[in-house]
């Protein structure tokens, strides 16, 4: 059973709008850019895409004009380390971490390493950030919705946030962090071919 079909079977989804999914990762992005402009002035859609876009290329895909519907919803900690990192080529990036591309799997690695240096000149991602993020999530929960995205038949994946989302199975495998997860969840019904 897909992700989508679960969620709604157990009536957890708040429909929500495509902008305010913009609205608040354009305001993540932006947060510490003080030449940044403000999400919350940007008042129409295009404006925001175009915003969000330019910093963020994968949010092309994210908001593609073949509409998702949009949720909040908060999911469990099995949901969440049955997701997948961010779409993009194999072998590099998250999926130079874990080749399936599941955020448990690369959170596994992360916590059996022992230092994150010994993935430097394997994956770009700053897996360092991932365990200060983890620490942060066992003293103060977590900080920010993820963007999630599933895309027909495919595996949800998480599009903004994937560095919290490690962190946030990193700290629940050593039993220091909350079951759930707040998310922004979208559901596009056809198939895109994955990147």
């Amino acid at each position: 059973m897909d992700l989508e079909t679960k969620l709604l079977d157990e009536d957890r989804l708040e429909p929500v709008s495509a902008t305010e999914v913009m609205r608040c990762w354009l305001a993540d992005e932006v947060e510490d850019d003080p030449d940044a402009p403000d999400a919350d002035a940007l008042a129409t859609e295009p404006g925001l895409r175009e915003e969000l876009i330019g910093r963020e290329p994968i949010a092309g895909r994210v908001f593609a004009p073949e509409a998702a519907t949009w949720y909040r919803t908060a999911l469990s900690a099995d949901e969440l380390c049955d997701l997948r990192v961010v779409v993009g080529p194999e072998s590099q990036g998250w999926r130079a971490v874990a080749d399936d591309g599941r955020i448990e799997t690369i959170a596994e690695h992360v916590l059996a390493a022992d230092d994150a240096s010994e993935f430097e000149g394997k994956s770009d991602e700053d897996l360092r950030k991932v365990r200060s993020l983890a620490d942060d999530v066992a003293q103060s929960g977590p900080n920010g919705r993820l963007v999630v995205v599933q895309e027909g038949d495919e595996p949800a994946y998480v599009a903004d946030g994937n560095h919290r989302a490690v962190a946030q199975v990193l700290a629940l495998s050593c039993g220091e962090a909350t079951e759930k997860r707040e998310v922004y969840f979208g559901a596009r019904a056809g198939a895109t071919a994955r990147s």
